[in-house]
């Protein structure tokens, strides 16, 4: 694999500036190809610069920043199935899942190598601004690639804090000329933390809205914005795990979190809505819709030449590893059982009609019949029952899939199930996905400001806002009616309490699930409910029955092993019992996993590294 680590970094010739990388879908990113060119030219105007702005966007590229799959796996969100079916585990999985992963672990250092080679680009763009165009500072171009280049570098700061050796990492605020430039010690939480706050707050301050003509938004899509830059400061408030660490205390700071989210949501400021239109989720034509905040841009038709393996590439390969062998795919990650069961069993609500279908009875009349799955378990997953979907150019899903080896269902996210037959009729083949990825979207701000009101007591603002993404999704709503008679409410009276659990066990892990930058495991570590989670699925064992279907050739057909029950013991199925969670469960030690520790690659290459 093609990954530059940081320890090659310290091969490089000083102030070289890295491959840059032709990405994106729209005019602003497709830039000629500036290699060979010395490095003065690339700051002698803003529309050099440019260039090396357009490299910084090119790390985002690098599957390991988010590592998709390896923080599913290492949460209650994604099973390691790959060609063997359960109940074998993918061996590459097996330290994330069971929860036995060390500072050897290639992804754990790739990630860390992935990280800081975007704020390596960032620093070079940064020192070019603020030295040989330094005389530019006052042209709003200028502002704005700065403060671009800052949020984006402030973003790969985010994701490192969050993810390793408990915030302690190392703060790069320029490019490393020496080698004592290359080895400089960790941080402390604080210092991080303030630095990153720093690079968010100049972003926001200085970057637009984006909330003027379609077109002009069209041409933006994927650049930097003040709306990622408010969400990012809304996570920063909230996303913090309540520990003493170097003598300070970090708690979320509801407050402040809760007003850049109210900014997001309800000032007019910015573009975005809920998305109403469900049907063009986890879609090529639903990408950059009304609640995408942040996108990471990818294409399948440029830069043939390089390998799938190639981090510069601007295709993924997150289809390859969900979509269903039988499209192209070799599902290493699908839903665990407890999470395909809550999208199975959602109640929908009877009132609203996208729920149901016509279809003609004995009698040759039109009658409505009800969905057999909720939209939102339809856009977000497959599974066997799901008789009303179209999946891969065939309407009839279980007849599509043969659901074999116990794997009752399979991610749709990453996936191109609405564009072609298979993965494998890609332009270049499963491996090179061209789907965007989308990090935000504003249903994440809506379910974060619900926390915040919960934290501070107003169950009534939660219970308002789960509504209104639930609404969405043409599900039953929380919470009494009050006379209102044209949806259907479960009539229930919520506790404080209840509607955290509501919190942290359906509404956020249903909407969000395997997106973003880790979301579900910073979650389940922040809430501190990590172990207990873990117990409580491995005490939930569930079975897969027979499904029986008509398919469009009118014959009785059936799917063996494939439809989701939780298991009784007093109602004998012929089925592997399935329980997820069991090793993570015996294993799970908040000292060791909570945060990945310094990658040892990291540690060997740096002298003065500490801890």
């Amino acid at each position: 694999m093609n990954i530059i680590t940081i320890n090659n970094l310290k091969k490089v010739v000083v102030g070289m500036v890295l491959s840059f990388l032709i990405i994106g879908c729209d005019s602003t990113l497709h830039e000629t190809n500036p290699n060979a060119k010395p490095v003065e030219d690339y700051f002698q105007n803003l529309s050099e610069s440019e260039k090396v702005l357009t490299a910084a966007y090119s790390s985002l590229l690098n599957h390991y920043n988010l590592n998709v799959l390896e923080e599913a796996w290492r949460s209650d969100e994604g099973y390691p199935s790959f060609s063997q079916g359960r109940p074998q585990v993918y061996k590459q999985a097996e330290p994330w899942y069971f929860k036995t992963f060390t500072n050897s672990q290639p992804e754990l250092n790739k990630k860390w190598s992935a990280l800081y080679i975007g704020i390596f680009r960032c620093n070079q763009l940064i020192e070019g601004l603020t030295g040989p165009l330094a005389s530019e500072e006052e042209n709003p171009q200028w502002v704005s690639q700065m403060a671009q280049v800052r949020l984006l570098r402030g973003i790969f700061h985010f994701y490192l804090y969050q993810s390793f050796n408990n915030g302690r990492v190392i703060i790069r605020d320029k490019v490393p000329v020496t080698l004592e430039d290359f080895n400089i010690p960790v941080s402390s939480k604080g210092e991080v933390r303030d630095f990153i706050l720093k690079d968010f707050t100049y972003a926001y301050e200085n970057l637009t809205a984006n909330n003027d003509s379609d077109s002009q938004r069209e041409m933006n899509a994927g650049r930097m914005n003040k709306g990622i830059a408010t969400m990012f400061l809304g996570n920063f408030y909230l996303l913090e795990s309540p520990a003493r660490v170097d003598g300070d205390e970090f708690e979320p700071d509801y407050d402040m979190a809760r007003k850049y989210y109210e900014e997001l949501i309800f000032s007019g400021e910015y573009p975005y809505e809920l998305e109403s239109d469900v049907t063009k989720f986890f879609t090529r034509d639903g990408q950059f819709n009304k609640e995408s905040i942040f996108e990471i841009v990818y294409d399948d038709h440029l830069r043939p030449e390089l390998d799938r393996w190639d981090e510069q590439s601007p295709s993924n390969r997150y289809a390859r590893y969900t979509a269903p062998s039988s499209q192209g795919g070799q599902r290493s990650l699908t839903p665990t059982a407890w999470l395909t069961y809550k999208y199975k069993t959602e109640v929908k609500d009877t009132k609203d009609l996208r729920n149901f279908t016509v279809v003609i009875d004995n009698d040759g009349n039109e009658v409505l019949e009800e969905k057999t799955v909720s939209l939102r378990s339809s856009a977000m997953i497959t599974i066997v029952n799901d008789i009303y979907s179209n999946y891969y150019k065939n309407e009839l899903i279980p007849e599509a899939l043969s659901f074999s080896k116990y794997e009752f269902a399979y991610y749709k996210k990453y996936t191109n199930h609405d564009i072609v037959t298979t993965e494998n009729n890609l332009p270049k083949g499963s491996f090179y996905s061209g789907k965007n990825v989308c990090v935000n979207r504003l249903s994440e701000a809506y379910i974060n400001l619900a926390e915040c009101y919960l934290a501070m007591g107003n169950n009534a603002k939660a219970i308002e806002l789960f509504n209104e993404i639930r609404q969405r999704w043409g599900l039953r709503l929380l919470g009494t009616s009050n006379g209102d008679s044209s949806h259907d409410y479960d009539e229930k009276k919520y506790t404080n309490e209840e509607l955290w659990n509501q919190l942290m066990y359906v509404e956020k892990p249903l909407e969000l699930s395997i997106e973003g930058h880790a979301i579900r495991w910073i979650d389940l570590r922040r809430w501190g409910i990590a172990a207990s989670n873990f117990n409580r699925i491995a005490n939930d064992p569930y079975v897969a029955d027979v499904f029986q279907f008509t398919n469009s050739q009118g014959k009785i057909q059936r799917r063996w092993k494939s439809n989701l029950f939780k298991y009784d013991p007093n109602n004998e199925i012929n089925s592997l019992i399935i329980i997820d969670c069991e090793d993570a469960a015996l294993n799970y030690n908040s000292a060791l996993y909570d945060y990945l520790p310094l990658p040892l690659e990291e540690i060997i290459s740096n002298p003065n590294l500490g801890k």
